[in-house]
């Protein structure tokens, strides 16, 4: 009776435990005052960009079980497709940091923050069909098993795997 209830409890126990310590908020932190270097939070580092796409690939090489030549194309892809968001990225900050002073300035012209907002939603409009590109891109360099196994694993992710600005998830 007592292992029926002791091995439940120990696995939640280590899950419970293993999520905390992932929910932190990172080596930064996303404060309004920038991250680590300096930077504004949002604006990621080409070093970042690296660390990120690494520990990406590894994940991917484990789960879906990658060739090295799958590998190698991904980090090519990756960081294709980095560069060329690059400038999106920060068009994206401006938009943002426009926004910002906006709806902060004394005088507020609802105008002027309106035709602001609605460049931004063009942005976003933009980084959403890059996004679902780069996701067309990643699916026709797998296999036909690994396209199931991370259309699995996606659904299994639910909304563990939100981007900062909520909701997105990343399929493989």
């Amino acid at each position: 009776m007592k292992k029926r209830f002791l091995i439940p409890t120990l696995v939640i126990g280590v899950l419970l435990t293993g999520s905390l310590a992932l929910a932190g908020p990172g080596k930064c932190g996303n404060s309004c005052n920038g991250g680590c270097d300096g930077k504004r939070p949002g604006v990621m580092s080409y070093e970042q960009h690296e660390e990120r796409m690494g520990q990406r690939l590894e994940t991917m090489g484990t789960i879906l079980d990658l060739t090295e030549e799958q590998k190698n194309q991904f980090e090519t892809l990756f960081n294709k497709q980095w560069q060329e968001k690059q400038p999106l990225r920060e068009q994206m900050q401006a938009s943002r940091d426009e926004l910002y002073e906006a709806q902060t300035t004394a005088n507020f012209n609802e105008a002027d923050f309106r035709a602001k907002a609605a460049r931004h939603a063009e942005l976003k409009t933009e980084m959403m069909v890059a996004r679902a590109k780069m996701k067309q891109e990643i699916r026709a360099l797998l296999t036909p098993e690994q396209q199931e196994k991370a259309d699995k694993l996606g659904g299994m992710m639910g909304g563990c795997n939100k981007g900062r600005h909520g909701g997105q998830k990343h399929n493989f």
